[in-house]
């Protein structure tokens, strides 16, 4: 039932309105009545209404006043005048404080009753696009964590400034960009589960079930802002389904270890007594500030890579020097040429760089067991930026792969493999030059221009690297992600305009828009009219010229 209340300074007036038709068959309901606009307003407050029948000639506040204080207060609430027939006046000025429609006293059952159900239409699809809004701001909630986690391993994985600019745009749109660009304390942890031989009977080794299971108690216990206050994030990756990397925020020294240590301590206890399970847990060495994740990430999963085989919970790591140590000087450098040797799809010049950061076979063996699980892991990332499918690379996750390589030619025809079959599947790539997946996200803004849509939620549906999505778009389509929706956007706005009953704020909602007055900035700034002078320029004649602008 939708609320209306009678506002006339003659009793009867509205005693005849309420029993002059049945109010609740229509889908209302009278929810108070007033003598003047005083009251009217005092009623507005406790009653909110969504109907207001209100004569014009009153004591005290006259209904003009009245709609004058409900225009200003209440835009959503629909007015209609109660009028004499000599008030044609009045009921133009009302017209113009924001008057619905207006009936003529005495008022006739019927055209009440026909007001009432264009009343009641409007009023449904109102509430039904709020309830469509308020579903899809509970769908981009709900994803948002999700869409957080991916941009988080994206900023990780790139290490190009041109990507990252991409990436920090994305990061102000999903509310992360303060900590990308803050400073302050960063420690990654890296959890993985081991199962027990027969934990999950039939000789099963695992299950898409436990991993959602682990996932969930690792993101809860994250959650958790009684403890952390927020200082805890935990992220997931898909290309790693048995790991869960906790991202520990804070201040100092003293503070981490105020955190670290429960944490970790909640985690094994979880891990075992609810998933009766072992947790494997690398801890990062500490980095300063957001720029340097990748670091604090890297420092944690090669953490991991020193714990021992099999189902046992152990953490390994936590000082900085035994990160550093494990791998040779200027490595970092050596990581950048070998990503470029294999996204160029030179194998020989992969094979060189590789030989130099082995050292030709001076290194230990933690060394190279350090050195080839980096490389590695960069090669796992550069098969999942380019979609190439190559199962072997999960093989680093395995411990005990990397420990068999006793030597530095086992590591180098270990990893040559690997980077021949991956470049391969580049250079496949690469051939058919993306246009399929560019026109399949196409054809999805085209038809969801109205919803909430972003970069990293396609990259995510279509299961490609961020960076490498926004590169691939404005190559097929020469302009970026953004500047295309708007661009769809605008377009259905324009075809709105012509609508001259439709307001602004109902095409910025139809066309995707968060707001009137952000569509008026962007269609001012791309066409050089404001929405209502574009309205005005359709309605002159010879002037269609400015619907091609």
């Amino acid at each position: 039932m939708y609320r209306v209340i009678l506002v006339d300074d003659e009793p009867e007036v509205r005693t005849g309105l309420i029993y002059k038709i049945d109010w609740n068959r229509l889908g209302f309901d009278v929810a108070g009545e007033a003598g003047n606009g005083r009251e009217a307003l005092a009623l507005l407050e406790s009653a909110c209404p969504h109907v207001m029948l209100t004569d014009i000639r009153m004591p005290t506040m006259s209904g003009l006043e009245l709609l004058k204080q409900c225009e200003e207060r209440y835009p959503a609430l629909r007015t209609v005048v109660l009028s004499g027939h000599d008030e044609f006046d009045y009921v133009k000025t009302a017209m113009q404080c924001g008057a619905r429609d207006y009936l003529l006293k005495p008022v006739v059952r019927l055209e009440l009753a026909k007001l009432l159900a264009k009343l009641k239409e409007e009023l449904d699809a109102e509430a039904a696009a709020e309830r469509e809004r308020r579903a899809r701001e509970r769908e981009r909630l709900q994803s948002l964590p999700r869409l957080r986690e991916q941009l988080l391993l994206e900023w990780i994985h790139h290490r190009e400034e041109e990507g990252r600019a991409v990436l920090l745009d994305e990061a102000e749109r999903l509310g992360v960009r303060e900590l990308l660009d803050a400073g302050g304390r960063l420690r990654f942890l890296c959890a993985e589960y081991r199962l027990p031989e027969g934990r999950l009977g039939d000789g099963a080794a695992d299950s898409a079930l436990f991993r959602l299971a682990f996932r969930m108690l690792c993101r809860e216990l994250a959650e958790d802002e009684a403890a952390w206050s927020g200082r805890v994030t935990a992220i997931t990756d898909r290309g790693h389904p048995r790991f869960v990397y906790l991202l520990v925020r804070s201040r100092d020294e003293e503070e981490e270890e105020r955190t670290l240590r429960p944490l970790l301590d909640r985690l094994a206890h979880g891990v075992r007594s609810l998933l009766r399970a072992e947790v494997v847990v690398g801890i990062g060495a500490p980095e300063e500030g957001g720029r340097r994740l990748r670091r604090a990430y890297l420092s944690a999963l090669t953490a991991w890579s020193r714990s021992r085989p099999g189902a046992v919970s152990q953490t390994i790591g936590g000082a900085e020097e035994e990160a550093d140590d494990a791998l040779p000087a200027g490595f970092a450098e050596l990581e950048r040429r070998l990503v470029q040797s294999i996204e160029n799809g030179d194998e020989g010049a992969f094979d060189r760089q590789l030989e130099a950061a082995l050292e030709g076979g001076r290194l230990p063996l933690r060394h190279i067991a350090a050195t080839a699980f980096r490389v590695a892991l960069l090669l796992e990332q550069a098969a999942r930026k380019h979609g190439v499918d190559a199962p072997e690379t999960k093989e680093w996750m395995l411990p005990e792969t990397l420990w068999r390589l006793s030597s530095p030619q086992d590591a180098k025809a270990y990893l040559s493999g690997l980077a021949s079959r991956i470049a391969e599947g580049i250079r496949a790539g690469r051939a058919t030059n993306g246009s399929e997946v560019v026109e399949a996200i196409r054809r999805d803004i085209e038809e969801g221009y109205m919803n909430e849509l972003g970069l990293s939620m396609m990259a995510e549906r279509y299961h490609l690297n961020l960076t490498y999505l926004s590169e691939l778009f404005k190559k097929q389509l020469g302009v970026t992600f953004s500047d295309y929706v708007v661009q769809v956007r605008l377009r259905r706005a324009q075809e709105l305009l012509r609508d001259e009953s439709m307001r602004l704020s109902d095409i910025a909602e139809l066309a995707g828009f968060a707001n009137a007055s952000y569509l008026s900035s962007v269609f001012k700034k791309r066409y050089g009219l404001s929405p209502s002078e574009y309205r005005a320029r359709l309605a002159e004649p010879n002037k269609s010229h400015a619907d091609n602008r």
